[in-house]
C-alpha cells in the first residue's frame, strides 16, 4: 500500500485530522493538504470534461470532411470520435495514460444548445466495474466562450454533486468556478464541501497539459465527529499552492495538475 493510499484509509476511517502523522512531513497542514487532494480529484476531472467537450464543439462547428479532419489531428490524438445511432449523438472514447480508459458520450450534441453528457472511466482498463468513475452533467453551451455545467457523479470513493461556470480563454487556458460536495462511500462518512473564492485559472502548457497558476479554494471537511475543519487554497504561481487550516496553520508546496488530455 502506497502513502495516497494509506492517507485514504486514514481520513476515510478516521476523520482529516487522523492523517497528521502520515503527513508528518507538512506538519500542522496535513489535514489541509489531504482536504485538496480529494477535493482537486473532482474539480480536475471536471476540468478535463469541459476541455474536451469544448473542443468537440469546434469539431462540430467544421462542415466539410477536411475540416474535421483537421480538428481530429489537432485535438484528439488519443481519442477516436464515433457518431452514435441516435441522432445528435456522439462518443468519445479516450485512451489514457497507464492504460485508462475512458469514454464521453454526448447527446443533443447541437452547437449553442443544452448537451446531456455521461462520462465514464476506469482506474485501469484492468479495473473492475465497482471501481468505474461515472459522472453525468448537463451543459449549457449556449454563450460563446462561457459554458455552464451542472454534475452529479461517482467514483470508487466518493458520491459528487457540482456546478460549474467554465470560461476558455481565447490563448487555450480554462477558468472554473464553481462549488460541490464530495461524500465518502466508506462509513463513517466524510463530506468535503467546497467553492471557488477566486476562478481557478489553467494555463495551457503545451496542447495536452494544463497547469494550476491563480486562484482561489474553500473547502470545509467534516468527519465523524461531526467538527468541521476549513481549508483555503491559493494558487501562488505554476502549479504552487499554499495551504491555509483551519486558519492557524500555513504551508507552501508544488501541486501537479491532472488536466491532462
Amino acid at each position: 500500500m502506497n502513502l495516497k493510499q494509506i492517507i485514504a484509509a486514514g481520513i476515510l476511517l478516521m476523520s482529516l485530522a487522523a492523517c497528521v502523522e502520515e503527513r508528518s512531513n507538512q506538519g500542522e497542514t496535513a489535514p489541509g493538504w489531504v482536504a485538496f487532494e480529494y477535493t482537486s480529484a473532482l474539480v480536475e476531472r471536471c476540468g478535463i470534461t469541459a476541455e474536451y467537450l469544448h473542443r468537440f464543439d469546434r469539431y462540430l462547428e467544421q462542415n466539410t470532411s477536411s475540416g474535421r479532419d483537421s480538428v481530429d489531428r489537432l485535438y484528439f490524438s488519443n481519442v477516436k470520435i464515433q457518431r452514435d445511432q441516435e441522432p445528435n449523438a456522439w462518443t468519445l472514447r479516450l485512451k489514457e495514460r497507464y492504460g485508462n480508459e475512458r469514454t464521453i458520450t454526448i447527446r443533443n450534441a447541437v452547437r449553442g444548445g443544452m448537451w446531456e453528457v455521461v462520462g465514464e472511466g476506469l482506474a485501469t482498463k484492468f479495473s473492475p466495474r465497482s471501481e468505474r468513475a461515472v459522472d453525468h452533467f448537463r451543459v449549457n453551451t449556449g454563450k460563446s466562450g462561457t459554458w455552464y455545467m451542472e454534475h452529479i457523479g461517482r467514483d470508487r470513493e466518493f458520491a459528487d454533486s457540482s456546478a460549474w461556470m467554465v470560461q476558455f480563454v481565447s490563448d487555450g487556458s480554462l477558468q472554473l468556478v464553481g462549488n460541490g460536495v464530495r461524500t465518502s462511500l466508506a462509513v463513517p462518512t466524510l463530506r468535503l464541501d467546497f467553492k471557488t473564492d477566486l476562478p481557478l485559472s489553467y494555463t495551457l502548457r503545451n496542447t495536452s497539459t494544463f497547469t494550476l497558476v491563480d486562484g482561489q479554494l474553500r473547502i470545509i471537511a467534516t468527519g465523524p465527529n461531526g467538527l468541521p475543519e476549513t481549508t483555503a487554497v491559493t494558487a501562488i504561481g505554476s502549479d504552487r499552492i499554499r495551504i491555509n487550516y483551519n486558519n492557524k496553520h500555513s504551508a507552501e508546496g508544488n501541486w501537479n495538475s491532472a488536466i491532462e488530455l
